[in-house]
Order: structure tokens, then sequence, then C-alpha cells
């Protein structure tokens, strides 16, 4: 019961957020134009000041983790070789094959990393997994825009300036101005050269970045509309098993393997294990790639997951793990 109360605890708080975020567009108390004006608010500035909170307060002389940087790399790199070499052979549609492909390896992290870390270690736990992020955020989206482009093109849907190269192109300059990115070595800077803020601005910076991880939340259960997985179940499940069950099996064991235990092992599992990014159908929508079937693989992994995770945490606590 312990081990299940843990579990619970760590999940409820994200589901209640969720369900809250659903109802509310039910109820039509939050139309499509809110979600838009306040996704851009969350964004632009409440999660990049999270991150910057987040990183600033780790000690990276001390606390610095460059083999779970490095594993974590490697890891997303061989899920998503791994995955489009199968899904190069049993999905025939190069459009629903890049969605495939993507929704194995690119995972929710900031949105849903950050708040199930903190419940489960705390500070700690917020640490461990922010360290995280500038990594996933790099990778992510180079490997998105490969992964896209080379399927934009094999459809002959290619457009003047939409090469491969000039997508990357644009995609280091789009890294290099993501919010997100800037908090993130911001929060590093200010660390590594021991720059102290003011106790007002640490304070309001703090207060500030609290409202992001809820926020984010009900944003996200805004989004799910789950009337429209009908005609897509088949797929879009098999999708959301390969996110949510197929690449944490392969992956937890190896991670234990390497010794990780603690906020190291619960930001690895939430990393591996969360649901497909809601990045996913922004990018599939921009490089026509049936943002569609992209958006119900989003909607149902995230409802899913919370029952996936909850049996990871509990698999893992039970294990006496962390």
């Amino acid at each position: 019961m312990e081990v299940l109360g843990f579990s619970f605890n760590a999940i409820a708080p994200l589901l209640f957020a969720v369900a809250l975020g659903w109802f509310m567009a039910w109820h039509r108390d939050m139309s499509e134009r809110d979600v838009g004006v306040l996704n851009k608010l969350c964004f632009r500035y409440l999660l990049s000041l999270h991150i910057f909170n987040s990183t600033l307060s780790i000690d990276y002389y001390a606390e610095f983790k460059l083999r779970l940087l490095l594993f974590t790399a490697l890891c997303i790199c061989a899920i998503t070789i791994l995955a489009w070499l199968i899904f190069t052979i049993t999905v025939k549609e190069p459009e629903r094959r890049c969605i495939f492909i993507v929704s194995a390896y690119r995972s929710n992290n900031i949105i849903y990393a950050l708040p199930l870390a903190a419940n489960l270690f705390g500070e700690s736990g917020t640490k461990a997994a922010a360290m995280l992020v500038p990594i996933t955020i790099i990778l992510f989206n180079f490997l998105t825009v490969i992964t896209m482009v080379y399927h934009s093109q094999r459809l002959n849907r290619q457009t003047e300036g939409s090469s491969l190269a000039g997508a990357l192109r644009r995609t280091a300059l789009d890294i290099g101005k993501n919010p997100l990115i800037i908090g993130s070595v911001l929060g590093i800077l200010f660390s590594v050269c021991h720059i102290d803020l003011p106790v007002f601005l640490s304070n309001g910076i703090r207060s500030v970045a609290l409202t992001s991880t809820p926020l984010s939340l009900v944003l996200l259960g805004a989004q799910i509309d789950l009337k429209k997985l009908a005609h897509n179940i088949g797929p879009v499940l098999a999708a959301c098993m390969v996110r949510l069950v197929l690449v944490p099996g392969m992956v937890l064991p190896i991670i234990i393997g390497m010794g990780f235990r603690g906020p190291e092992l619960g930001a690895l599992a939430v990393v591996f294990g969360a649901p497909c990014a809601v990045g996913n159908l922004i990018m599939a929508r921009n490089y026509k790639l049936d943002p569609a079937f992209a958006a119900q693989i989003v909607y149902l992994s995230t409802v899913l997951s919370m029952l996936t995770m909850f049996g990871i945490i509990s698999v893992l606590r039970a294990l006496d793990l962390f």
C-alpha cells in the first residue's frame, strides 16, 4: 500500500490539472483562442522562468552529471535509429511513418517531466530533470526536423528553400531563440559564475515560475479531444504503446543496470516514459504530414500516460530503487 500511495501521490496532482483543463474546455469555459494565448504565455515566459530558476539552483561544480547527459543523448539517438528502421519496414505511408518515428523518441519532457520529478523528489528531482532540458530540446528539435523534412520530400511536397540543410539552419536559429534554451543558458551562467540575484527579484521569479507547471497541465488537458480518435484508434493506440510501454520497457532495465538511482533514475524514467510532445503536431502541420494523426497520438498518450507512469513508478518504488 505504501508503494501505491507513493505512486498515486506523484501522479494525482498532474491528473487533476489535466482533468480540470479538459473539463473547462468541455464546459466551454476556455476557448481555442484562450488556449492559444495562454500557451504563448507559458512557453515564452512562465516555463522559461521555471527553467531559469531550476538551473540557477544547481551547483554545477558539485552536481554536474556528464554521465547522465551523455547517457540521455545516446539513448535518444538509439531510439530514433531503431524507430526509423522498424517503422520503415512496417508502416507504408510516409506521412504516417514519420509520425510513428517522431512519437517513439520525442516525449513531452518540459510540461510533464519537471512537475512529476518535483512530486517524486522535491527540489532534488527538479534539479535532475532541469539538467536534461537543454540537451533534450536540442536533440528533439534537430532529429524531428531531419525526420520530417526527409519524409516530406519523399511525398514530393518539397518547396523552394525546404532542403534538409536549409531546414537544419533554420532549426539551429530557432533553437538559439528558444525561450527555454535562453532560460537554461542564463540559469547555468548565473550559477557557474555565482551571480546572486537581489532578494526581491529572486522571490519574484520563483513565485511567477511556480505558476508554469499547473497552467501548462491545465492547457494540455484543454486540448484533449477524444471524439476524434474513433477512425484511427488502432494505429494511434499502437503508437502510444510504443512511446509509453515499449520504449521505457527497453530503456529502464539499461538505466537500472547502469547504476542510476534516486532523482537521476526518476528524471530518466519520466523523460523516456512521458507522453508524446505537443510540438509533434505543430511541426507535422508545418510539413503537411498528417497533423490530425499526430494530434490524436498526443491526446491519447497524455491520457494513457497517467496509467503507465503510475505503473512505472510503482514498480521502481517496489524495487526500492528510489
